[in-house]
């Protein structure tokens, strides 16, 4: 065991506070990965996907978010065990970072032409890869390089990017017509995590620091002890929960739109894509008024278990009218609603998983592993989702659901013990 006063500086605990500029390029690094993380699934895939298989559209996109989602569960562990262990002259996040943008362009161009369901489903697969192999070198950098006190405010400015990338997305997506041209769009985006890799401090790792890799001990990684770090596993235990909650309510809802609004006859002259970009701005409007100020307050009161909770139920409670009345103008309450909960939660809860991470040497291994935690419940949505609509109570149950699952992950997060 290395000694904390022998750690080179790419092991020491941060105690020097990042400046402006510094989040300024983190912040257009995010845009840079959550843009085209989120607008092609949101905006692009289902289109895609409904014009190649219209009768099959539901089951279809399932299996293709499923496809997605699955390509996470060893590649982002896994990219962040390497990124960990990575001993480049230019830094151990660097190399990750210019590599992870690379295949997503190269998956985004390919993406375009795809005219089968099979093809999307691989590009949907390789796309997400590469977003893992991002992670692997951008979810390590808050950690590494800002001290826990401005992690919150940080976080909070780096969630705005998520929080407007649909809408920002969907705008940009509208500039241009035809899959190749708006595919090509999204693919220019990555450019800002080059920008920001270029930019920023990666102290190297000396290679006698490197802990060994081995397979069993990759393996291993994913068993995080519930003994030895409880407070990291309840962590991720209310991650995932809460992404279940939000993925059941959000993840259909331009079907919900199409097929119980009937938005179209509804508004004749606009379609279904204008609802929905709609919706979207007003919850990441609502996000953002509460994401930067959430995070900030967490810092000055260092408190992060209320704002986590807070955030979570407020989310459960959006989801409640829209089951109960689902009108456009209550799609509209409910967006608004939850988007002030996410904004609470989303920086809130990074921060606290910041401070429970089991160790230094493991940054990127295990922030890969809590961030599959709000990856991972989408890989179990789309059966339970298509096995409510298919007849267990339709749109209303899957909206109940999705309150109760914001609830109980919400709660969970009082059993970690380490954090305020």
């Amino acid at each position: 065991m290395t000694l904390a006063s022998e750690r080179p500086e790419a092991l020491a605990e941060p105690t020097r506070r990042v400046g402006p500029g510094w989040v300024a390029l983190y912040v257009l690094a995010n845009i840079g990965m959550f843009i085209p993380m989120q607008a092609p699934t949101t905006f692009l895939m289902p289109e895609q996907i409904a014009r190649i298989d219209p009768a099959g559209k539901v089951g279809s996109y399932a299996w293709v978010s499923m496809m997605g989602a699955i390509s996470g569960i060893v590649i982002a562990p896994l990219a962040g065990a390497l990124s960990d262990r990575t001993t480049s002259r230019f830094g151990r996040r660097r190399p990750w970072l210019v590599m992870g943008s690379l295949i997503c362009m190269t998956a985004l161009i390919c993406l375009g032409v795809q005219t089968t369901v099979v093809g999307v489903a691989l590009g949907s697969l390789v796309l997400s890869a590469s977003f893992m192999v991002i992670g692997a070198g951008l979810s390590p950098v808050v950690p590494d390089l800002v001290p826990a006190g401005q992690r919150g405010v940080v976080l909070g400015w780096a969630m705005v990017p998520q929080a407007i990338s649909m809408v920002a997305g969907g705008l940009l997506i509208g500039l241009v017509t035809g899959f190749p041209a708006q595919y090509l769009l999204m693919a220019a985006l990555p450019l800002l995590i080059l920008l920001f890799a270029a930019a920023m401090k990666d102290p190297p790792l000396p290679r006698r620091h490197r802990e060994p890799f081995s397979l069993r001990a990759f393996l291993d990684g994913y068993r995080i002890s519930p003994r030895e770090h409880p407070d990291f596993v309840w962590a991720m235990g209310s991650r995932f929960i809460m992404g279940l909650g939000y993925g059941l309510g959000t993840l259909y809802m331009p079907y919900f739109l199409d097929d119980v609004l009937h938005y179209e006859q509804l508004f004749p002259g606009q379609s279904t894509e204008d609802g929905l970009l709609i919706v979207i701005g007003v919850n990441s409007l609502a996000t953002i008024s509460t994401v930067v100020l959430s995070g900030w307050l967490s810092d000055r009161l260092r408190r992060r278990r209320m704002p986590v909770f807070l955030g979570g139920v407020t989310m459960a409670v959006a989801a409640v009218p829209l089951a109960l009345s689902p009108t456009w103008t209550m799609t509209l309450v409910a967006a608004a609603i939850m988007g002030l909960g996410y904004g609470v939660y989303l920086a809130v809860d990074t921060a606290l998983v910041t401070e429970v991470l089991p160790a230094s040497a493991d940054r990127g291994k295990d922030m890969a592993l809590a961030n599959l935690m709000t990856s991972l419940p989408y890989v179990l949505v789309p059966p339970i989702a298509a096995a409510v609509l298919g007849g267990l109570g339709g749109y209303r149950s899957l909206f109940l659901c999705s309150a109760a699952m914001s609830a109980l992950g919400a709660a969970l997060v009082w059993k970690v013990k380490a954090v305020r």
